[in-house]
């Protein structure tokens, strides 16, 4: 077995997660983009139709536009899967079977799935708002007053499901292959910054577990949400130079 040193071993784990950040953010910003689009759209339709058939039309655009952010997202996605077989073979020599690769494209479906659910709420949300008064309708600022209140956390989860999904792809596929090469140590490797949480992040940054500890180590990580921490086996000679950690 050939493994690269540990400080490229970081910072190559690191580029993956940055690569993580880089989706989730974009998927903000599209997702952003959509609401106001609804929005207009809402507004735009109210003023030429019933209010039944204008949410049935606003709803349709939704639905158009939130399948061109699921097309850019499986290009991303599979980027991403593309870079962490790079990573595992560039700094462990492992390489990805069809079956490890085929089990990270069911995963990557589930994100986006995910994702779809959350645009569904909006535009369940959307309709609601639109049908309140079917009998007289609403006014354009009536509407416009009350489509403030537009799932407020619409944009939030949809960056927070593409984080969290990626990240625990990312995490799950790792410790996978590393328990096949009966490392003795492991490391909590990631920043340790202002919006690190503390428990358990601040408290497991750059210590090591030993690997009995790895399946309830692995379980922590799977259970964060936004995590950008990432799980790195390290040889018994890189063990001496880093403090225990606590579970």
């Amino acid at each position: 077995m050939s493994i690269s040193s540990i400080a490229d071993r970081k910072k190559e784990s690191n580029k993956v997660i940055g690569k993580i950040e880089d989706i989730a953010i974009k998927t903000k910003k599209l997702t952003q983009k959509l609401k106001k689009d609804a929005i207009d759209e809402a507004l735009k339709q109210n003023e030429k139709n019933k209010p039944y058939t204008a949410s049935i039309l606003t709803a349709k655009a939704v639905d158009g536009k939130m399948k061109k952010i699921i097309n850019s997202n499986k290009k991303s996605f599979d980027d991403f899967i593309k870079d962490t077989e790079r990573y595992l073979s560039k700094n462990y020599s492992i390489d990805l079977t069809k079956n490890d690769l085929a089990a990270i494209a069911r995963k990557r479906s589930l994100v986006l799935d995910d994702l779809a659910v959350n645009t569904n709420i909006l535009a369940q949300d959307l309709k609601e708002i639109m049908t309140r008064n079917l009998s007289k309708g609403m006014t354009t600022r009536e509407l416009s007053k009350n489509l403030a209140d537009l799932y407020p956390a619409f944009e939030r989860n949809a960056e927070t499901i593409v984080r969290t999904g990626l990240g625990r792809t990312f995490s799950d596929i790792n410790v996978s292959k590393f328990q096949q090469l009966k490392f003795n140590w492991y490391i909590w490797s990631g920043p340790n910054d202002a919006v690190t949480r503390e428990r358990p992040c601040k408290s497991f940054v750059n210590k090591k577990f030993k690997a009995e500890r790895l399946p309830e180590l692995s379980s922590i990580r799977q259970s964060l949400y936004n995590c950008r921490h990432a799980i790195i086996p390290i040889t018994d000679e890189e063990a001496d130079n880093y403090e225990e950690g606590n579970i």
